[in-house]
């Protein structure tokens, strides 16, 4: 019944944020981005219902395999456009690249129990800095252009934002960590997710964090 549970609450979770990104992108047209990111972020938090209800079963790994697929049909097909670019040259397989990531973290999980809160901090760190580096990054004063079209705010956000992540998983999960394994953890946030262009900081942020607390907390 637990199982069945977790299959109920992830998969549903994530369709209801689609839905309601869907009917936003409806009432607020021109700004394609604003449904992008809630489903970004909103996405992350699949992770719990997975975590509580499937532990670091096979199971953990049956959603995000799905979304592959789903995502990679939605990318080619708009399935889901309201987590698609309709601007070619800023298309990306960034959603595609979200679910693989989850996935490889999941396998790891699963043959290695210990790093379920390194899933959850490297997950969470992406969607939640990469989610709200775009608000700050629209800053203009101060602010400076760095690589590939990311700001100097967003990349500071994205580093706030991961070292108050991994601080919240450490504290949970009761993790060895040093803060100066936070703060060069939190540093490697924002350069894997400043270098991680056409969406690959979605599979570079989550899966760098994931492995510098592996290393530094389980390893």
């Amino acid at each position: 019944m637990k199982i069945v549970l977790g299959y109920v609450l992830t998969f549903g979770w994530v369709f209801l944020m689609i839905g309601v990104a869907q009917a936003l992108s409806k009432r607020i047209r021109g700004d394609e981005e604003l449904s992008r990111k809630l489903i970004h972020v909103s996405v992350a938090f699949s992770w719990v219902p997975m975590a509580l209800c499937f532990g670091t079963s096979w199971h953990l790994i049956v959603p995000p395999a799905v979304f592959i697929v789903l995502n990679a049909i939605s990318y080619q097909k708009n399935l889901f456009s309201a987590m698609e670019r309709t601007d070619e040259s800023k298309k990306s397989l960034g959603t595609v690249y979200y679910a693989i990531s989850m996935t490889v973290m999941a396998v790891w999980t699963t043959i290695m129990p210990e790093c379920l809160p390194a899933y959850g901090a490297g997950l969470f760190c992406m969607a939640l800095g990469d989610g709200f580096a775009p608000l700050t990054g629209q800053w203009k004063r101060g602010n400076r252009k760095l690589f590939g079209g990311r700001t100097l705010y967003g990349s500071l956000t994205v580093f706030a934002v991961s070292l108050l992540v991994v601080g919240v998983f450490a504290a949970v999960y009761a993790l060895p960590l040093s803060f100066g394994e936070l703060l060069l953890t939190a540093l490697a946030a924002a350069a894997l997710e400043l270098v991680g262009v056409r969406g690959l900081d979605n599979l570079s942020l989550p899966l760098g964090v994931f492995l510098l607390v592996f290393l530094f907390a389980l390893g």
